[in-house]
């Protein structure tokens, strides 16, 4: 704790100069804007690396990779997400890797490396299923809607949507895990889906008299068979006795 504390004054200003940054950073933003940004953070990036501060580093590697995909330079906003994933792996931040993992998704997206992409998102999802809250998974179906719909896959699109509003719904999220993570064909009704989850089977009380009432059935057509085959014999023998 007294290190956290000690991180924490000294890596003030560079905490600020990434909120100055992504002030700056806009979509619609201009190159100087989004150069001057990327000098902001550069500046923290110092800060955070002379003191070990892992966490302030994984947020600056994830607004220099922002900022770069903002400018389309691919290369480096991969290679930025890149650090990212890789200083979250080491330290075990799951939710680290799978912020990481959508940001590279959306990359290799715009330069049309879907199958990369896909498995990006694949593990992200994977990773997320894991977590106690639906936020991460949430996010990560939202990006796997993103995904089919740039690469044309409505059907599938529509299921990952149908995912998100099942885990939106507080009423919905303990029954969650066995309906919004299974993949069926066809466009899905989410409420329908819902509500039939939370509907346990139920075995019809009239369901053991039918089967005890069939069994009789069987029983006396077995019987009937029996005493039908028992009199054409007799008649059989009747008739070679008179025969004879």
């Amino acid at each position: 704790m007294k290190r956290a504390a000690f991180l924490k004054t000294q890596t003030v200003i560079s905490d600020s100069l990434n909120r100055e940054a992504l002030k700056l950073a806009q979509p619609n933003a201009s190159n100087a804007d989004l150069n001057q940004a990327i000098a902001n953070i550069m500046k923290g990036l110092h800060v955070y690396s002379k003191f070990r501060d892992t966490a302030g580093l994984v947020q600056t590697f994830d607004n220099l990779a922002f900022v770069y995909h903002l400018q389309k330079k691919y290369t480096q906003a991969k290679w930025f997400n890149l650090q990212s994933n890789s200083l979250s792996r080491d330290g075990r931040d799951t939710m680290g890797i799978i912020h990481s993992l959508i940001n590279l998704a959306s990359i290799k997206e715009d330069i049309k490396d879907f199958a990369l992409a896909k498995k990006d998102l694949t593990e992200a999802l994977a990773l997320a299923k894991t977590q106690p809250k639906h936020n991460a998974e949430i996010n990560a179906e939202k990006a796997l809607v993103i995904f089919y719909a740039k690469t044309g896959d409505r059907k599938s699109a529509t299921l990952a949507l149908n995912r998100i509003n099942i885990l939106s719904q507080p009423t919905s999220r303990n029954i969650a895990s066995n309906t919004a993570r299974v993949d069926t064909p066809g466009t899905v009704d989410s409420a329908l889906l819902a509500k039939q989850s939370q509907v346990k089977p139920v075995k019809n009380a009239s369901d053991g008299k039918t089967a005890f009432y069939g069994l009789i059935v069987i029983t006396a057509l077995i019987v009937i068979g029996g005493i039908l085959y028992y009199v054409k014999s007799k008649k059989s023998d009747k008739d070679k006795a008179g025969l004879s």
